[in-house]
């Protein structure tokens, strides 16, 4: 008699299911990213303005629902949202079928609850499936989220050049097929799914969650800048050198070593503990951002965009790693927070950002550059919390008599 189990019940199958997951609803978040001018202008009959208030008012719903999710649900979670979540981010697609403002604004209010909404439940099933290797683990689930932002940003861009709008919604079917898979590998049904209290001896000696968090906001805040501005730079730096292709091949190269070495450091994290890697990642990003801001070549970003991606573009997986154990509020809200409230202060300061730079001229390249500079005062910065952030090592008991 074959005990073995099936190919949907195998613990591996779901683990493959959850980091699909993650990647399909972070890719439906990217292909929104090269769309607003001059796709969603054309479409919508409207200037910049308006599309600025529409696709950043999305991403900070993403980014909100996430910590509301974590302090709302109940403690065991809302699992069903692993099977949701893919065919609600798809709704980013449809939105080629209507040229109303707010059809438009209603279809990305949806998908933003789904996206927003699976990256905790999802996070903590794989930190359960993962086990003593949740920092491997974790480290694959998140790399497959950049993974996915940057090539939603390549097929968005490619789409709306050739097409622009038209049969978008055909992108919206693998989610309907994962989808399905989620269904048949029952990740809804996942018992590590349920992440319990660490015990009282283990929780006093996490770091404290205070300062996990503001390692976190120092590099989502980093990251969303140098995501955001580089274009821009480029752009108004090189207006006559094909500059908007170099910015999006410098966003794809961040993605690709940030993906590869999420999963390199979270192995090494397993071993040596996230804290004691954080601080060095954000080190070793200034002499990255240093050659960036001096580039006098567009085809060279993307070059130094890969030390940027391997270096602090790494290091997100390994703080939400490092905020399972920390001490303060429950797991799921720890969660929500380092992946939804960070993300969402670093989506605030790029609209801060942007009305920065809109008050000079379209070819002046400076206010992106001061920007970008700012961005390097929060590495040393954010590694000396890190520093500070590291888990003290146990005690171990001695017998008492």
């Amino acid at each position: 008699m074959n005990d073995r189990p099936g190919f949907w019940q195998r613990p591996v199958t779901a683990f493959a299911v959850l980091v699909a997951l993650h990647f399909a609803v972070d890719f439906y978040a990217g292909l929104l990213t090269p769309l607003p001018e001059p796709t969603l202008t054309r479409h919508l009959h409207t200037n910049i303005g308006r599309i600025a208030l529409l696709i950043g008012g999305w991403a900070l719903l993403v980014n909100a629902v996430q910590p509301l999710s974590g302090g709302l649900l109940p403690g065991r979670g809302w699992p069903l949202l692993l099977i949701l979540g893919a065919p609600a981010a798809a709704l980013t697609t449809l939105i080629g079928l209507t040229t109303s403002w707010w059809g438009v604004g209603a279809l990305l209010a949806l998908s933003g609850c789904g996206i927003g909404m699976l990256h905790p439940e999802a996070a903590l099933a794989v930190h359960g499936l993962g086990g003593r290797r949740a920092g491997a683990a974790v480290g694959l689930f998140m790399s497959m989220g950049y993974f996915g932002v940057a090539c939603g940003g390549i097929v968005g861009g490619l789409w709306a050049e050739r097409w622009q709008l038209q049969g978008f919604w055909l992108l919206a079917l693998p989610a309907l097929a994962l989808g399905w898979a989620a269904w048949r590998a029952r990740v809804h049904c996942v018992p590590h799914a349920i992440i319990t209290a660490p015990a009282a001896g283990a929780a006093a000696a996490g770091p404290s969650f205070r300062l996990v968090l503001g390692t976190a906001i120092g590099v989502a805040v980093f990251m969303t800048l140098v995501l955001r501005f580089t274009t821009p730079l480029l752009v108004r730096r090189f207006p006559e050198a094909a500059a908007q292709g170099w910015g999006g091949a410098a966003v794809f190269a961040t993605g690709l070593t940030g993906a590869l070495g999420a999963c390199g450091w979270g192995a090494l994290a397993d071993r040596l503990g996230p804290a004691r890697i954080l601080p060095w990642l954000c080190l070793a990003a200034l002499p990255f951002l240093v050659l960036l801001l001096g580039v006098t070549n567009p085809a060279w970003a993307p070059v130094w965009a890969l030390g940027l991606g391997a270096t602090v573009g790494s290091a997100f997986p390994l703080i939400v790693v490092q905020a399972g154990h920390a001490r303060g509020g429950s797991h799921r809200l720890r969660l929500g927070l380092i992946i939804g409230g960070a993300w969402g202060l670093g989506e605030s300061a790029f609209m801060f950002g942007g009305q920065f730079v809109n008050r000079y001229p379209p070819q002046d390249d400076r206010p992106v550059t001061w920007i970008l500079a700012l961005c390097g005062l929060l590495l040393p910065s954010t590694a000396a919390l890190a520093w500070r952030g590291r888990q003290p090592p146990a005690t171990p008991s001695t017998p008492q008599g």
